[in-house]
């Protein structure tokens, strides 16, 4: 650093001479020293020359701001001189800046609130016409050109999440049809209607509990863990990594999951309707029906419709449930909380969705029987 480019202190009594530029490069060279020279003259009134100062930043300025506004003596103050006119406006701005936090907006007007509401809506819906448009454009593409997914990516996805949800999914198929069958049970036998309650358990298992039950677990199992893995991306900025090499994310990363989801949800439901039919058959031997009753009299009552039927809506829910879950994840926040927050949002937006679905599929069946 040269001799031009270094700010200097000259201290003479009653006087402080800075001189050369009082810039950020510059000024920690002397900042200590000039506080020295202020404190080794407390009582005497001092005159801070700036006249020979060639250049001034902002670290210039809270220097000269701060020797001015040492706690000194009345009878001792501290008298700019020489500073350059064109300095003076920007020290007089942080002689009156304050350091007072901002006032608080004033609340919103019922009216404005219900403003913010719908255009908060109106972007959220708005966002969920691009994702589904993007999705479903993947879609169309991998079934266009099926070498183009890439197969072991979704069989391992098929692994984990349905190995994951393949306990709770047994468990709650086995007490379902367990629960389903002492419940109506009870109810037929004062009519000695035992062989019929045969006849709603198959049904119920096969069309309704089986897909419902098995895509709430899948849900809160899976969908959750689709958002925290997308979630955790998007905050480590992996997401972004992907765009900058070109790399879609929507293709690379949703894709695989929306066809494992779609796959996985139908084989988890069949599973979970032959666990819930043998809870029931276990059940109904209290109420004198025996397994070999049980299992032809299903056989007579249910159909492979009510079976297609009971797939067909759990690959739905499959598709989802794998959306929701990484539409929340690739729009998480940023910070400690937002993978949390983006699975808790997954979650419940899929049971919301998993209801409303399931009321769509039962007004279509109950359409579809009337004709």
């Amino acid at each position: 650093m040269t001799a031009s480019s270094q700010a200097r202190l000259v201290c003479t009594p009653g006087r402080l001479r800075l001189e050369g530029p009082l810039t950020t490069h510059s000024v920690g060279s002397i900042w200590a020293e000039a506080l020295a020279a202020l404190a080794a003259q407390p009582q005497t009134p001092l005159t801070l020359d700036a006249s020979a100062v060639t250049q001034l930043d902002s670290a210039g300025l809270v220097l000269l701001h701060r020797l001015l506004h040492d706690p000194r003596p009345a009878s001792a103050p501290v008298a700019l001189s020489g500073l350059a006119a064109e300095y003076q406006p920007l020290l007089e701005r942080i002689r009156t800046a304050s350091l007072a936090p901002p006032a608080s907006p004033p609340p919103l007007s019922p009216v404005e609130r219900i403003g913010a509401a719908t255009l908060s809506g109106l972007h959220t819906g708005r966002d969920s016409v691009v994702w589904t448009g993007a999705s479903a454009s993947a879609l169309w593409r991998a079934l266009c050109r099926p070498a183009r997914l890439e197969g072991a990516r979704v069989l391992d996805i098929m692994a984990s999440a349905g190995t994951q949800a393949l306990p709770i999914v047994l468990l709650i198929g086995f007490l379902m049809g367990t629960i389903l069958a002492f419940q109506m049970g009870l109810v037929a036998q004062g009519f000695g209607a035992g062989l019929l309650v045969v006849n709603g358990i198959g049904i119920a298992m096969l069309r309704e509990l089986g897909p419902l039950m098995t895509a709430i677990v899948f849900a809160g199992r899976s969908g959750a863990a689709f958002a925290a893995e997308l979630g955790t991306q998007k905050v480590n900025e992996e997401i972004y990594a992907l765009h900058t090499f070109g790399i879609d994310p929507v293709a690379f990363l949703v894709l695989p999951r929306l066809v494992a989801a779609v796959l996985v949800l139908p084989l988890l439901t069949v599973l979970a309707d032959v666990i819930g039919l043998l809870g029931g058959a276990l059940v109904m031997q209290a109420f004198s029906v025996t397994p070999m009753q049980f299992y032809h009299q299903t056989l007579a009552t249910v159909s492979l419709t009510d079976l297609y039927f009971g797939l067909g809506k759990s690959m739905v829910f499959g598709l989802f449930i794998a959306q929701i879950g990484c539409r929340q994840g690739l729009s998480a926040g940023q910070g400690p909380t937002a993978v949390g927050v983006a699975a808790t949002r997954a979650v419940v937006s899929s049971l919301i969705w998993i209801v409303v679905i399931d009321g769509l599929f039962a007004a279509l069946l109950g359409q579809w029987q009337s004709t």
